[in-house]
């Protein structure tokens, strides 16, 4: 990736993610029922999707959508997640992704998002972690799993000494209508995926405009 294209890429992203606040989360383990869902994100109007690594031939799956949307950078923004490893992040930048998502604090896939001028989301719990995906230079950090561990509550907690870190993505596992909670301890952005998910294609778009609507504010 040119020096003058990976600044563009992270801003771009950025920009999407503050008029969309959804990272829409690809994890299934059928194949085909995965890229249904990914499409049907792209369809709804989501400007990032995230395909986890933990879907059959993830990287095959984020080709695809790359190829379905066109070489020229621009929204719908295709990333990776669960990237544990620098393996899985080499593995990610061969197949297009554009961001980068982690479970957990890596130092290995910080390293290949600075190198290749990515928007790094990674995945932290505690105060501590938290501060060290800040250091690693994080672009936003997601607090996971948060609903075991207090929710809303915890994330309103957290924050109120680390106020000044990267911006914080709400993750773990929680319905639509929990967003604004979410939203008032102070994430400013939400991964959800499988509670989008309609029975159909209308109900899918029904419940994207309804969790845009509420990330939105």
């Amino acid at each position: 990736m040119s020096v003058a294209v990976a600044p563009a890429l992270k801003s771009a992203v950025a920009a999407s993610l503050r008029r969309s606040p959804i990272i829409a989360v690809v994890r299934h383990r059928d194949r085909a029922e995965a890229a249904r869902q990914a499409r049907a994100f792209v369809a709804g109007g989501l400007e990032l999707v995230e395909v986890t690594f933990t879907v059959p031939d993830a990287t095959g799956l984020v080709r695809e959508l790359r190829a379905e949307r066109g070489g020229e950078p621009r929204s719908p923004w295709i990333g990776m997640g669960t990237v544990t490893t620098r393996e899985r992040a080499e593995a990610a930048v061969a197949a297009g992704a554009e961001f980068l998502v982690t479970p957990t604090v890596e130092p290995e896939v910080a390293e290949v998002a600075r190198r290749e001028g990515l928007f790094l989301v990674l995945g932290s719990l505690t105060p501590t972690e938290i501060s060290q995906a800040d250091r690693l230079g994080a672009d936003l950090i997601k607090v996971y799993p948060l609903p075991p561990v207090g929710g809303p509550r915890y994330l309103e907690v957290v924050r109120q000494p680390l106020g000044d870190v990267a911006p914080m993505l709400a993750g773990g596992g929680f319905g639509i209508e929990e967003i604004p909670a979410y939203r008032a301890a102070g994430a400013s952005a939400f991964g959800i995926g499988a509670p989008l998910v309609g029975p159909d294609e209308a109900s899918t778009r029904d419940r994207i405009a309804r969790a845009l609507e509420l990330a939105r504010g």
